[in-house]
């Protein structure tokens, strides 16, 4: 084997090795947030899961209908906090929803907020979040 074909040979496999040895660590991801509720949604915080705060929010301001996305997220466990402006209705349950020990390990994530009428017997409108992973 010449010397060429040898530096040649390592050159592939330092190329699909390294990225193996390293691990995900250099993963990077995103999580789009989807508004289907008829509310803002004024605030979007992300923190690593038990965290006992959560930072300036990532995003704010999503329209009804709207949609933003937040990146830069590597893989591990998060909680997330939503904050919808409902001051003009006053039927609705909870206009803070928070999701705790959120996995990202591979994949994007994607949360869609809707609302329902509640299902606790209660006279409200219930915001929930439906989580997607998607590629």
């Amino acid at each position: 084997m010449s010397v060429r074909s040898r530096l040649a040979s390592l050159a592939l496999l330092a190329a699909v090795a390294l990225p193996l040895a390293v691990g995900c660590q250099f993963l990077v991801f995103k999580i789009c947030v989807k508004n289907d509720t008829a509310y803002f949604l004024d605030e979007f915080a992300v923190k690593s899961a038990g965290e006992p705060t959560y930072p300036p929010a990532s995003m704010s301001e999503v329209a009804p209908g709207g949609n933003d996305v937040v990146g830069g997220i590597q893989a591990g466990s998060y909680d997330v906090r939503a904050t919808f402006d409902v001051a003009d209705d006053e039927n609705v349950c909870e206009s803070i929803l928070e999701l705790t020990d959120i996995e990202i390990e591979n994949t994007n994530l994607c949360i869609t907020y809707d609302e329902e009428n509640s299902a606790k017997g209660e006279d409200c409108i219930e915001i929930y979040a439906t989580l997607d992973y998607v590629l």
